[in-house]
């Protein structure tokens, strides 16, 4: 019992970053009191061995007759500390992502071999990274929709072909010029990109013309639409509108 007292007095000095002497001035001891405590070679008064405990709020029996673990005196939940040891670390695979400065170079490289592994990669559970790209929103052509796409948001998409994509879907479309967020219509042989906001126009394309096409699969909000984001990114929506009526004016 005495060989545990001394060595708990000496975990909880350690703990607290305690002195000897700072100890002993605690509770009215002799530094040469508590170090004959903490070898062993006297035993301390129950009143003295009650003080301690209260004021550590440590239980007798665990003072006394068990050995104080760091967990334990600083309050922790030792089991949750030991199961810790047992989670799982999942190494998710990384989906390459084309940010909005990757998207001049990806355009112009891609059907000469576009290295994806220069590209940033997201890490996300759930999801098959298999033939998929993860794609920046850098426009607001999307908005306008009952699904709306701001600048920052991801969008991720399975690369697919003209003939296996569903009419309506969300696409990512690659040209010779372009890579755009738009909607996938079909009109006899060619095939409509068309865009949510009202403002931009239908590109009408034949298959020759398509370089690649990505179903978008899964998308990750830059933030929560608060009304007063809403509000900001519609007047944004509107101001662009008006500068594009504008323009169109002049050229007539």
């Amino acid at each position: 019992m005495l060989l545990l007292f001394g060595k708990n007095l000496k975990k909880i000095r350690s703990v607290h970053g305690l002195s000897q002497q700072e100890f002993a001035d605690i509770f009215d001891l002799k530094r040469g009191t508590l170090g004959a405590y903490e070898e062993n070679r006297s035993n301390p008064k129950l009143e003295t061995v009650i003080k301690i405990a209260n004021h550590f709020s440590i239980g007798l029996e665990d003072l006394l007759i068990s050995e104080l673990t760091v967990n334990k005196l600083l309050k922790f939940n030792e089991r949750l500390a030991v199961e810790s040891d047992s989670f799982k670390v999942h190494n998710f695979k990384g989906i390459p992502c084309v940010l909005a400065g990757d998207k001049a170079n990806f355009v112009a490289s891609y059907l000469n071999g576009f290295d994806l592994s220069k590209l940033s990669e997201i890490k996300l559970p759930y999801i098959e990274n298999e033939n998929s790209l993860a794609f920046s929103v850098d426009d607001l052509s999307m908005t306008s929709g009952i699904i709306e796409f701001f600048p920052k948001d991801i969008v991720i998409g399975t690369r697919t072909d003209c003939n296996s994509v569903e009419e309506n879907s969300l696409i990512m479309a690659l040209t010779k010029d372009e890579l755009i967020l738009r909607r996938f219509l079909k009109e006899g042989k060619h095939f409509i990109l068309k865009a949510d906001h009202h403002g931009v126009e239908d590109l009408k394309l034949s298959a020759d013309e398509l370089v690649g096409i990505w179903k978008i699969e899964h998308v990750f909000n830059y933030s929560l639409r608060s009304k007063e984001i809403l509000l900001e990114n519609r007047l944004v929506t509107i101001e662009q509108s008006i500068a594009s009526l504008e323009k169109k004016s002049n050229l007539i």
